[in-house]
């Protein structure tokens, strides 16, 4: 681990591993204290240090193991693991210490909290000015070998990240392995039987997941750990609704709410519970029950502060317009259209704006603006696997090239389409999301 540290302090300082041992030592007997063949002498690192910028300390300790080490290094992954965590705690943990276990696993469990945030900044920040370095070392392979708390932070990282991609295979892989890792009951293993159950719905691995929410179940009902029950709830109505129970997934999602009460903190779970059901509603054919529910999420963050407000306003415009789209209500569908051109905040939202767009150029009969939106869009769904975008997108311009005789991109677009519907079951709506 000191090998990687003083590489990192290397580029930053721009200093070559040669310059930086001119004069003290030859390159290959440093080379052998990196690799732990030689000892590092109290001297030595004196003067690397020195050359470095950093206190001496941060290289004679960097790969220290001893059980208080390990002890502040498990500490801060359960507590930023937890759905309590708070931004102050978060903020208040340093970006420094001497030992990488420490360090390393506070910058992944950061990462993870603003990647959950949706604060884009500060994961950007955080990944180019150290954490794409380690990355590099000790994210790729499954059996890198690190002390058990940096383990744990890497597989949730890893698990939060593959499920920004939508890639469930390696969501799963690692969300087992992790759940192997920590104590039944406790609070990481509870999220890990969330992801786990998430991970089977999208694998279409429904018996899995049934399984996965009967053991969790137990173990709440066993531990009295009734804070956990909306969660659950709400991972199971996703496992209701991919096997067509839409009324069951509903009672589940109305199950979720009347848990609300055992939460400190339940603003991110209502978020999620009322998201869902919009969705549910809105896929289902029911565009008026899921207006009411809209109407209602819209009254409960007018008492929100103002900067939550301005937050949640591009997704509750997004509901609107996808029911006005699910009616083909292309009045209404304008009038969200230019609201959200107002609001949006980021790149989800301007992908959405983009899409619904070229589907009322498409109405209007304006197929340049439509091939236009739709194609700036597009890659973007295409990364995401939004499987709901893809299909309508895939087909309406499979037609349009069709209409304007460009046989040949029209057949790639229907290919596409077809290859979508055979891997996603012939229903492009499967997960649920908007």
């Amino acid at each position: 681990m000191l090998k990687e540290r003083i590489e990192l302090l290397c580029k930053k300082k721009q200093i070559s591993r040669r310059d930086l041992v001119e004069g003290l030592v030859t390159q290959s007997h440093f080379a052998n204290i990196l690799a732990g063949r030689y000892p590092f002498a109290d001297d030595l690192a004196e003067h690397i240090a020195g050359r470095l910028g950093v206190p001496i300390t941060y290289l004679t300790n960097a790969a220290a193991d001893d059980e208080q080490t390990m002890e502040r290094a498990e500490r801060i992954f359960q507590t930023m693991s937890g759905q309590a965590v708070s931004e102050s705690y978060v903020d208040a943990q340093e970006d420094r210490d001497d030992t990488i276990v420490v360090e390393l696993t506070t910058s992944l469990m950061k990462a993870v909290y603003y990647q959950q945030m949706n604060n884009q900044a500060a994961y950007d920040y955080l990944h180019q000015s150290y954490l794409n370095h380690y990355l590099e070392k000790y994210g790729i392979a499954d059996d890198v070998d690190v002390p058990l708390p940096l383990k744990k932070a890497l597989l949730l990282y890893k698990v939060q990240y593959y499920r920004s991609k939508g890639r469930y295979y390696d969501v799963l892989n690692d969300v087992n392995r992790l759940s192997g890792l920590v104590e039944a009951g406790t609070e990481i293993w509870l999220t890990a039987q969330n992801i786990r159950m998430e991970a089977y719905v999208l694998l279409k691995q429904f018996e899995q997941a049934k399984q996965v929410f009967e053991q969790t179940m137990r173990q709440i009902v066993d531990d009295r750990l009734f804070h956990r029950l909306s969660g659950l709830y709400v991972a199971y109505s996703g496992y209701c609704f991919a096997m067509g129970l839409v009324q069951e997934a509903l009672r589940a999602l109305s199950m979720a709410e009347a848990n609300l009460v055992y939460l400190e903190q339940p603003g991110e779970v209502v978020t999620t519970i009322m998201n869902n059901r919009i969705v549910m509603l809105t896929m289902t054919g029911e565009p008026d029950k899921a207006l009411e529910e809209i109407v209602r999420f819209e009254a409960m963050i007018a008492n929100e502060p103002e900067e939550s407000r301005q937050l949640l306003e591009p997704v509750t415009t997004i509901y609107r317009c996808e029911a006005a789209f699910a009616q083909r209500n292309w009045g209404l569908l304008l009038q969200g259209i230019e609201r959200l051109r107002i609001c949006h905040t980021g790149t989800d939202q301007k992908m959405a704006l983009d899409f619904y767009e070229s589907q009322l150029a498409l109405a209007q009969g304006d197929m340049e603006t439509f091939q236009t939106r739709a194609l700036e869009c597009l890659p973007y769904f295409e990364s995401t696997g939004h499987a709901m975008r893809l299909e309508q997108l895939y087909e309406s311009l499979a037609v349009v090239s069709e209409e304007g005789r460009r046989y040949k991109e029209s057949s790639i677009y229907y290919r596409k389409l077809v290859y979508l519907l055979r891997n996603n079951g012939g229903n492009g709506g499967a997960s649920g999301q908007i």
